[in-house]
C-alpha cells in the first residue's frame, strides 16, 4: 500500500505515518521517493495503534516494537521486559486515574458554587434608608412626601415621592425612576450585556491597564463615609464588577437613563453580597433628584464620551453643582487619532453625536488646571464586532487615557 492509501484505510494523518517513519517506528520499503507499507510494516502500525490507545508514549512503543523485531518475543528475558512495561504502564494507568477522579471532583465542586452564585438574593436591595438624606427635588431643592410604601428596615422597595412645586418620582423594584425617560431612537438597554461581548484581545488589554491605574488611585482614598457616584452605566459599569475596592461605610449612587440596565446591575451586583449603599437613578438627564454638593468622587467609564453622543455638552459641566470643593474625578477617555473614517461611521450610526467626541484636545480645553495625573493605556486597530465600538474603522487607532482630576480646578470652556 502507499501511504496515501496507508493513511485513509487506518485514519490518520500522512505528516504523522511520516513522523513514524523518521522516528523510527515504522520501517517501510521504499521504492524510487515512494514508500511501499507490506504485511509487516502494516502490523507494525496496527500495533502502535494499539499500544497508543493504553496510553504508552512513543518512546515506549519503539522499545516494544525493538522486543517483538529482536527475537519476536521468543527470548524468555524480553518476555518479561514486556510484561513488565505493561504492569508499570497499569500502575500509571491507575494513578492517572485518581488523579482524573480527583480532578473530576473538583470540577464538579467548581460547578455548585458557580450555580450558588446565580442563585436568588434573599432580601434584594432597594433605595437604602441610610441616603435618604441625600435626596431632593431638583426643581426647588425641597424634600420629598412619600407615599404607598414598602420598606423593610434597610431599603424602600417601592415609594411614590412627590414634591410641593409638583415634581414626581417613583422607586419601583428599589429603582428611583424620575420623570426624565429616554426618547432618543439611537440606543437600547443592555440588558444582556453584548457591551461585553466580542471584545478583541487588545481592546480587552487596554480596559485592564485603565482598571488598575484606576484600582489604584481608588485603593489611596479615603471613601469612608463618602459619595461616590457613576453614570452613563448602560455603556460600560466600572462599580458592578471593582466593589471590593470600594469602602463599606460609603455610599454610592449608579445613575442610567434605563430602569432596565439598572435592574440586571442591581441583581448582579446583589448577588456578590458586598452589601454596599447603593442607591440606583433612572434619569436620561443630567438633573438629578440628588442634593447640591454631594458628590465626592465621580467615576467615569466611558461617561464623558457616551454623554457626547447624545449631547453637545460637557458632562462635567452638567454635573457640575453635585460636586464640591473636594471632589474628585476618575476615569478614561477614548480618542482617535486621525479616526476620519470611525467618526463617519459614528456620525452615521448616531446623528445626534457631538463632532467634539473622540477628540483629546476637547478633552483636554475642557479638563484644564484640573488633571492631576494621567496614563495612556495604549491604543487598539480594531475593536472586533463589539457592539459598543461598532463604528470604528478597522486600522484607525483609538487610544484610551486614564485620568485623576480635582473638580474645582477645572476651568470651564466658554
Amino acid at each position: 500500500m502507499k501511504i496515501g492509501q496507508v493513511s485513509k484505510k487506518y485514519g490518520i494523518s500522512k505528516d504523522n505515518l511520516y513522523y513514524y517513519i523518521k522516528y523510527g517506528l515504522l520501517v517501510p520499503k521504499k521504492k524510487g521517493a515512494n514508500y511501499d507499507f507490506d504485511a509487516q510494516t502494516l502490523e507494525d502500525l496496527e500495533r502502535i495503534l494499539q499500544l497508543k490507545k493504553m496510553r504508552f508514549s512513543l518512546s515506549q512503543i519503539h522499545r516494544i516494537l525493538s522486543l517483538y523485531r529482536i527475537s519476536s518475543l521468543a527470548d524468555p528475558k524480553d518476555v518479561e521486559d514486556l510484561k513488565h512495561m505493561c504492569m508499570d504502564q497499569i500502575a500509571s494507568l491507575n494513578s492517572q486515574r485518581l488523579d482524573l477522579d480527583r480532578q473530576i471532583g473538583n470540577l464538579e465542586n467548581l460547578i455548585d458554587s458557580i450555580s450558588r452564585l446565580s442563585e436568588p438574593v434573599a432580601g434584594a436591595s432597594g433605595v437604602p434608608l441610610s441616603m435618604l438624606s441625600l435626596i431632593c427635588c431638583p426643581e426647588c431643592g425641597s424634600d420629598f412626601e412619600l407615599s404607598d410604601i414598602k420598606m423593610n428596615q434597610h431599603y424602600i422597595h417601592r415609594a411614590h415621592l412627590k414634591c410641593s412645586c409638583g415634581y414626581e418620582a417613583y422607586v419601583e423594584d428599589g429603582i428611583l425612576i424620575t420623570p426624565n425617560r429616554n426618547t432618543d431612537m439611537y440606543d437600547t438597554p443592555d440588558v444582556n450585556r453584548d457591551m461585553y461581548k466580542n471584545l478583541p484581545p487588545s481592546l480587552i488589554s487596554l480596559f485592564e491597564k485603565s482598571y488598575n491605574w484606576m484600582g489604584e488611585k481608588i485603593g489611596k482614598m479615603d471613601l469612608n463615609n463618602k459619595v461616590v457616584i457613576e453614570t452613563y452605566v448602560n455603556a460600560w459599569c466600572f462599580m458592578h464588577n471593582h466593589q471590593k475596592l470600594f469602602s463599606p461605610s460609603g455610599k454610592y449612587i449608579i445613575v442610567d437613563k434605563y430602569p432596565e440596565t439598572l435592574r440586571m446591575y442591581k441583581e448582579l451586583i446583589d448577588m456578590q453580597n458586598y452589601n454596599l449603599d447603593i442607591l440606583y437613578i433612572a434619569d436620561s438627564s443630567t438633573n438629578f433628584p440628588l442634593k447640591e454638593g454631594c458628590v465626592d468622587l465621580c467615576i467615569d467609564y466611558f461617561a464623558v464620551n457616551e454623554h457626547n453622543f447624545y449631547h453637545e455638552s460637557f458632562l462635567y459641566d452638567k454635573l457640575e453643582k453635585y460636586f464640591n470643593g473636594d471632589t474628585q474625578l476618575l476615569g478614561t477617555y477614548f480618542y482617535f487619532d486621525n479616526g476620519i473614517r470611525s467618526m463617519k461611521n459614528l456620525i452615521r450610526e448616531y446623528p445626534t453625536v457631538s463632532k467634539h467626541n473622540f477628540s483629546i484636545s476637547y478633552f483636554t480645553d475642557n479638563m484644564a488646571g484640573a488633571v492631576e495625573a494621567f496614563e495612556d493605556c495604549g491604543y487598539t486597530e480594531s475593536s472586533g464586532d463589539n457592539i459598543g465600538f461598532s463604528f470604528h474603522q478597522d486600522g484607525e487607532k483609538m487610544y484610551l487615557r486614564a485620568y485623576i482630576a480635582k473638580a474645582s480646578k477645572r476651568k470651564k470652556q466658554t
